[in-house]
């Protein structure tokens, strides 16, 4: 749907001062070419007072075509004489109309002058003769690199533009042909840009891209074309084989056309067009560049006729190709030609026509059709920019908007439609801006800031029109009666200055204005139109130099403020918009409230829109404090719009300049209306600010701890600043109920409010006071104790297992001692966590044996918990363990504990033995079982018979053990077996008991 407002997009109008009636015109950036029907070329500058005259120089045949290149400087024309049509490109001839010279040189393509002829190509005009096997039909440039390409019936021909130095003079520009590419189409017009070269028939059209790719990519994507193109052959036959040759005879007076298609992307490969590559040239040669270049179809679209407008083939035929670049502000020198520069593209879009309608459509980075046109009347020519679409008729100049910004905006920032940067969508319906009256309007070219008209006045034409309608005998007499003068049709060259964009976006947003009211989506929609021309005069160097770029981004920060009214004043889907308008704007938060608080009896001054970007700035985005005016604003925003937002905002960093006794009543009211442990602790975080101690007691009795922990996960920032920065809330529950601290970020960490790395740094930052920076407060070990209650993932359990054991293994081994008493204990831990086991019965009496006499630290016993569960990984332990000695009592138990975890049973017999002999039977009889049973009369028996011979004052701890020991085995082995196990020396007296006591139970048995 095309909407139209009635704005003015042209600035002036002005006529070119042409000496000869105008056959045909093309523009280049600043720069106009007319042709004369005497073979005439006039060139003029294009300037903002109008066409000033550069020269004149004469063709060598009558132009039929004529396409002018920046890059290069040239024009390349396709010229008929006598009934032949050829190829031609006018080079250097700027420089030799500037000096006076009408020296002119013709030349073979590929054939440069000779040292001979030294300075010669810098004092002539050069004109390039490029022969062609078939009839040239359109000839295009490319606008990025200068290349030159022309179409013929069923083929195109890639020229590539190079420079060459002659004896160190200025370089000479030639070309050279290096590829031909043919299709199964009988072509029209043809376009090229980048690699990427469109063409249309009567009713198709068909876009290509010349790609790099592997040899096997290569040889695939050619085999898929080939096999794509053999199940439509039928249909593509040539102009001598007829698709119609297959039906029958009895249809011959039938005109049958093909069903309208649409492909684009992979699927265009199934479009039935033949495409193949045909390498001419020196570089064509290697087979290197064959196999890594491939043309793929990226859009093929297939059109029935308008039956409805049908009167001849012209009527429904396709015209005004177009592929129209967005590159980058600045130009990049080439590397291969210094002297030349090229522009990086940005965004590419392509641009067809019928009569009666226009198509355009994305195919840089994506293929899509972006906006379909629809002409109140029959186009003869469409012309695409970057801003707009030039459309004339018969009798009309219609200009439409755009989409090419919106996509090159996306295009080129990957922060575009986020929470910093929006835009416009670019399937927004497209606006006819004006339709102006041309009598006679033939054809337009597009330049720069101006826009080129050619009208011609046919008499003849339009006398016959008027008599071949029916009409009353006076008006038909009145018209015979009229002076003749179809001895001289009258023509004119009009130059149309596009107004500046600034001028035209302020003309259209006073237009919008007064559909505010009545229509806010048109209202919005005119604002959007603005916007995109705004950014398409930012991202386009041609647009930005026609007035002051800080006037243009003045106007487009200007507007993105005034979108963003829109969004969050009115009730629209798109709310959210918002929040990126302002941001783009640059106006402060003060600034938008002021202008709000003025409003008067707007019902909506405070919108979903606004709200939302007001809570996003205060809860997220603003990290310094807002003045003390700003934030008492901000608080008055929220007791009018949503007061249940209020404690949110008041926890926010950035308010803590509000003035807190009208914040207090504002809480006051809010929890006799709406009471929550929220309103609460919002409520005793503010008396805290105000040192009122009696009122922060209240609040905070007001709840259990457990309703509070719901208070705290419903804002988080009652806690913690910025990540880590403490509140004077949680400076007060370190100090008086550091419990319920520990529990509200365990909540919060287990409903993924914070992450584990965050809430260590919050405790660490938290109990720093002066002390030893390497030392774990005891606080953090308590939240990491709690964790490992609640926690279910295992690979944070595993995190917080060794963060745990890491600082009880510190504390053991430098003797330290907790900054504070501990939350729980170890056997809290063990009666409340799976992760803490019972500690071995054998462990305590390793423990009883220490000299210490207070017993095993709090830590170490944690620690041994710990290591007599199933939950850690041990050798994620191993690592720590050369913190603590093994000729200590403490470190003897830990390394024990982990051999026995690694199955070391032999090797913690031999330091029991060693070290704590009265704890080996214990630990065998807690270890020793199963299959690891025949470890006591295959190790601890021998073992203890050894050391009891020599043993001293330890006689009677491993004569008491070796007792136990023999007790076990005679119950379990035969007489004869517990007999061999006997050592030879051994007094019969001691054993005889055992033996005894092993056959009795052998007999029982």
């Amino acid at each position: 749907m095309v909407r139209v407002y009635n704005c003015h997009p042209f600035a002036s109008q002005l006529i070119v001062p042409v000496q000869n009636e105008p056959d045909t015109f093309c523009c280049g950036r600043d720069t106009l070419f007319v042709i004369s029907a005497d073979c005439k070329i006039e060139a003029f500058n294009v300037t903002e007072r109008g066409c000033e005259p550069i020269g004149t120089f004469t063709t060598l045949g009558k132009v039929q075509k004529i396409t002018y290149s920046e890059i290069g400087d040239y024009l390349a024309t396709i010229e008929v004489k006598s009934k032949v049509l050829s190829l031609r490109a006018y080079l250097n001839w700027r420089r030799c109309q500037a000096q006076g010279k009408s020296r002119v040189g013709i030349r073979m393509v590929g054939h440069v002058l000779e040292a001979s002829f030294k300075g010669a190509p810098k004092d002539q005009m050069e004109i390039v003769e490029m022969p062609l096997s078939d009839p040239p039909v359109s000839v295009s440039c490319c606008p990025l690199k200068g290349d030159l390409m022309v179409g013929c019936q069923n083929k195109v021909v890639l020229f590539r533009l190079k420079e060459e130095m002659l004896d160190g003079e200025c370089p000479v520009l030639d070309f050279e042909r290096f590829l031909i590419v043919h299709v199964s189409l009988n072509l029209l017009e043809v376009a090229f840009c980048d690699g990427c070269v469109a063409m249309i028939t009567d009713l198709e059209v068909l876009v290509l891209k010349l790609e790099h790719a592997h040899q096997v990519e290569s040889k695939g994507r050619q085999q898929t074309l080939q096999e794509a193109a053999s199940v439509n052959k039928v249909i593509y036959k040539g102009e001598n084989e007829p698709a119609e040759a297959s039906v029958s005879q009895g249809l011959d007076e039938f005109v049958l056309f093909q069903s309208p298609l649409e492909l684009l992307g992979e699927d265009t490969s199934g479009s039935g067009v033949l495409a193949t590559l045909e390498w001419t040239g020196v570089e064509g040669l290697t087979t290197e560049l064959q196999s890594s270049l491939y043309l793929r179809q990226i859009l093929y679209r297939r059109f029935a006729p308008d039956l409805s407008h049908i009167y001849s083939v012209e009527e429904t035929s396709l015209h005004s190709l177009q592929l129209l670049p967005m590159h980058s502000t600045g130009d990049l020198e080439s590397s291969s030609h210094p002297a030349r520069k090229e522009k990086q593209m940005l965004s590419l879009f392509c641009f067809f026509s019928l009569p009666h309608a226009g198509y355009l459509y994305a195919v840089g980075n994506m293929v899509q059709q972006l906006s379909t046109y629809k002409y109140p009347e029959k186009a003869k020519q469409a012309v695409l920019s970057p801003q707009f679409l030039h459309v004339i008729t018969r009798n009309n100049l219609q200009c439409y908007t755009v989409r090419c910004s919106a996509v090159a905006a996306r295009d080129t920032d990957p922060e575009m439609d986020t929470n910093d940067k929006a835009c416009p969508p670019f399937f927004m319906p497209v606006c006819a801006l004006r339709m102006q009256l041309f009598i006679g309007l033939r054809s337009a070219c597009h330049s720069r800031n101006h826009l080129i008209l050619l009208t011609k006045a046919d008499v003849h034409v339009q006398d016959r029109r008027n008599e071949s309608k029916k009409g009353s005998p006076q008006k038909f007499r009145s018209i015979k009666k009229m002076p003749s003068i179809t001895s001289e049709p009258g023509w004119n060259l009009y130059c149309l200055q596009i107004i500046p964009t600034v001028q035209l976006c302020r003309e259209m947003v006073d237009y919008s204005k007064r559909y505010k009211a009545c229509s806010p989506q048109s209202y919005v929609h005119l604002l959007s139109e603005a916007h995109l021309m705004l950014k398409a005069a930012l991202l386009d160097p041609d647009l930005c130099n026609q007035t002051d770029g800080g006037d243009i981004l003045s106007a487009f920060k200007e507007n993105c403020a005034q979108l963003g009214d829109c969004f969050s004043q009115f009730e629209m889907d798109d709310f959210h918009l918002t929040l990126p308008y302002y941001k783009m704007s640059g106006v402060s938060l003060s600034d938008l409230i002021s202008r709000r608080l003025l409003w008067e009896n707007e019902p909506q001054k405070f919108g979903k829109g606004f709200m939302y970007y007001l809570k996003h700035s205060v809860y997220e985005e603003i990290e310094e404090p807002l003045s003390v005016e700003t934030a008492n604003q901000v608080l008055h925003v929220f007791k009018l719009a949503e007061p249940t937002q209020i404690p949110h905002a008041l926890c926010s960093p950035c308010m803590r300049n509000v003035c807190l006794r009208t914040a207090w009543d504002h809480l006051e009211r809010l929890a006799a209306i709406s009471p929550s442990p929220l309103v609460m602790l919002t409520k005793a975080t503010v008396a805290l600010r105000m040192k009122d101690l009696q009122k922060y007691e209240m609040a905070m009795e007001r709840y259990t701890e457990m309703r509070l922990v719901c208070g705290f996960m419903a804002e988080p920032n009652l806690l913690r600043h910025h990540g880590i920065v403490a509140t004077e809330l949680s400076l007060e529950l370190e100090r008086t109920q550091p419990g319920l601290l520990v529990a509200a970020f365990v909540a919060l960490l287990e409903s993924n409010k914070i992450k584990l790395e965050e809430a260590d740094m919050f405790f660490k930052a938290l109990c720093e006071k002066g002390g030893n920076e390497e030392e774990t407060p005891q606080l953090l070990v308590d939240f990491w104790e709690a964790m490992l209650i609640a926690c279910t993932q295992e690979v944070v359990i595993q995190v917080l297992l060794v963060k745990l054991v890491s600082v009880y293994i510190q504390r053991t081994a430098r003797k330290l001692q907790p900054d504070k008493r501990p939350l729980k204990t170890v056997k809290d831990l063990i009666n409340s966590c799976a992760h803490f086991g019972m500690i071995f019965p054998w462990i305590h009496i390793i423990n009883a044996s220490s000299s210490h006499s207070q017993g095993p630290s709090e830590d170490l016993q944690k620690l041994q918990s710990i290591l007599c569960g199933s939950s850690i990984n041990i050798k994620s332990v191993l690592p720590l363990l050369h913190q603590l000695p093994e000729d200590d009592t403490p470190g003897l138990s830990i390394h024990v504990l982990c051999d026995t975890r690694l199955g070391e049973c032999e090797r913690i017999i031999d330091q029991l033995l060693d070290r704590c002999p009265e704890a080996v039977v214990p630990f065998a009889n807690c270890e020793m079982q199963q299959e690891k049973q025949p470890l006591w009369w295959k190790k601890l028996l021998p073992e203890l018979c050894k050391r009891t011979r020599g043993a001293g004052r330890e006689s009677r701890i491993l004569v008491s053990s070796l007792k136990e020991t023999l007790a076990v085995v005679a119950t379990t082995l035969q007489p004869l077996d517990f007999l061999s196990m006997l050592p030879d020396d051994g007094v019969a007296l001691f054993f005889l008991p055992h033996l005894l006591e092993c056959s009795r139970k052998n007999l029982i048995t």
